[in-house]
């Protein structure tokens, strides 16, 4: 009997063995487009069912401006009795006020309403020297405009409210002869009331301007024909109150991010068929608002009034953030995940970093998959840009590199205590905390006010950073090392522009479910197999010889 030996299991031919591979490759490449295409039909019909059928608009998505406004004033008391009085703004259809925050040394305010003004009194005994007072609300304005009828008259009969705005004051000389001649002489005395206003508008907007050096009243300014906002603004209302126009004037600030300073603004307010319609004679705007005008007083008032020899100083600092418009709160009614964040308390900055985190990945993934740049991990690019959106994007990439270095020279200098994993980076957690609040405090000293802000920056992804900066270093030598680091950079500033795109926010704010294509285009690139662009630079020698 004869025995052939036989191999076990059975042995696959080479041919066998590629169509099995072919076939393999055809089902997966098979189920990922699946995949990406139910994603992709997912997003678009979730969208197309609230643009259709719940009404959404991209346009009631767009968020709104939101201003942080603080007095903050500094007194000596001298340890006796201190009295501050000042206004506070109202809310009216151009502006929304809230979160009103009041901290000070020892002094009780006491807020009374006298017409249209809020009057906000500060009083303490006892006071000493060097004492603060620091008031702070929020407040959304809104940019307002007027049309006025061409052939609209002048009324002969107001309401006494609107009647008390025709009387003299003492900075606004109304019966003064030179105010009568100027009014005659501009042809402002007759005509519809459009054209009475514009005459007046004209000629206000027309004097010289000059910078604020006091207070200027309407006869000195019409004398000089120059004045700062104060003298435009009061011979505008006593021209308008001459013509038969009520007329007032309006005290308050022109709203600037990150600015701190002490210039208030001032501007007029004309009753027009039951209306206060506001004219700006200083930055020409005629009958319209701009949305960046905080109002605070209405009349011929002085800002603050205070106790006498009190050393008294103030200053005005604003800061702006987007917050979510209210007409979106009311119109999103699936997946809202504003009014979710509402009702949690959660700050708006989290909800809009939480929502483009995927986005930076998603960029992140391209330049490592597709572009061949090597970065320190697949998602700390991405957390780097997230945190970089509180000082920007240059000074992000100077906090990084600081941080880098002191904790890579730390990693260093212990290297030789040869300490266990978890206690190392127990140090270099202390080390970034470190550099963190010592960079602070020299940005702050410099006055650099996005550097400040560095200490907002996670500091365990600061610590991850820098750790693998010290590992690529000992492991592969200062040039690999360095060309990680700097990928890292470029695709955190690559991320940080994607991220920071207010088209992307607002869309995503909106319609969270075009997260579906981010994780679509993550499952595209999950099977990419092409050469990356990194790689025709490497090998460009053999791909000019292949045929």
């Amino acid at each position: 009997m004869n025995f052939h030996a036989r191999a076990w299991p059975p042995t696959r031919s080479p041919s066998l063995l590629g169509a099995v591979e072919t076939r393999s490759h055809i089902s997966q490449g098979v189920r990922v487009g699946a995949t990406v295409a139910l994603l992709v039909a997912a997003a678009a019909g979730l969208m197309l069912y609230k643009v259709r059928a719940l009404g959404y608009s991209l346009a009631n998505v767009l968020p709104v401006r939101q201003y942080e406004v603080a007095y903050a004033l500094a007194f000596d008391g001298h340890g006796g009795e201190v009295r501050i009085r000042s206004f506070l703004p109202a809310n009216d259809a151009h502006q929304s006020i809230s979160e009103e925050r009041d901290a000070s040394s020892g002094l009780h305010l006491t807020q009374v309403t006298d017409g249209a003004n809020r009057v906000a009194t500060w009083t303490g005994a006892e006071v000493p020297d060097g004492a603060t007072l620091r008031h702070t609300f929020k407040v959304v304005p809104h940019r307002m405009t007027w049309s006025i009828p061409p052939d609209l008259p002048v009324p002969t009969d107001y309401p006494a409210s609107a009647a008390t705005w025709l009387r003299p004051e003492k900075e606004i000389q109304v019966d003064a002869p030179e105010i009568r001649d100027a009014l005659a002489r501009i042809g402002a005395q007759d005509g519809p009331l459009l054209e009475r206003i514009r005459r007046i508008y004209d000629f206000t907007a027309g004097l010289e301007p000059r910078p604020f050096k006091g207070t200027t009243d309407a006869l000195t300014a019409l004398r000089l024909r120059e004045s700062s906002c104060n003298g435009k603004s009061r011979l505008f209302v006593a021209l308008a109150r001459a013509a038969g126009i009520p007329s007032r004037l309006v005290g308050g600030l022109i709203l600037d991010s990150g600015v701190t300073k002490k210039t208030s603004h001032q501007w007029v307010e004309v009753w027009v068929a039951g209306h206060w319609v506001a004219f700006c004679p200083t930055n020409h705007h005629f009958a319209e608002l701009p949305e960046r005008y905080l109002a605070l007083y209405y009349g011929d008032e002085a800002l603050f009034r205070h106790t006498n020899d009190v050393n008294f100083d103030y200053r005005f600092e604003t800061r702006s953030e987007l917050v979510p418009s209210p007409r979106a709160k009311a119109s999103f009614t699936l997946f809202n995940v504003w009014a979710l964040f509402d009702r949690l308390k959660l700050p708006f900055t989290l909800l809009r970093t939480i929502l483009m985190l995927p986005v930076g990945a998603l960029v992140v993934v391209l330049f490592r998959n597709v572009v061949g740049m090597p970065t320190f991990g697949t998602f700390l690019p991405a957390l780097i840009a997230a945190a970089a959106g509180d000082t920007g994007a240059l000074l992000g990439v100077i906090a990084v590199l600081v941080v880098v270095v002191v904790v890579a020279a730390t990693r260093w200098g212990i290297a030789r205590l040869e300490l266990l994993h978890s206690p190392t980076l127990a140090i270099l957690l202390g080390a970034v905390v470190l550099t963190l609040l010592g960079t602070t405090m020299i940005a702050d000293r410099l006055g650099i006010r996005g550097l400040t802000h560095v200490a907002f920056f996670p500091i365990a992804v600061l610590a991850i950073c820098a750790e693998r900066f010290y590992l690529s270093l000992t492991e592969h030598g200062g040039r690999e090392a360095a060309k990680e680091l700097a990928g890292t950079l470029l695709v955190m500033l690559a991320c940080f522009v994607v991220m920071n795109s207010l088209a992307l926010q607002v869309l995503l704010i909106g319609f969270p479910e075009v997260l579906f294509l981010v994780v679509a285009a993550d499952v595209y690139l999950g099977r990419w197999v092409g050469m990356r662009l990194s790689e025709y630079g490497r090998f460009r020698a053999l791909l000019r010889r292949a045929p």
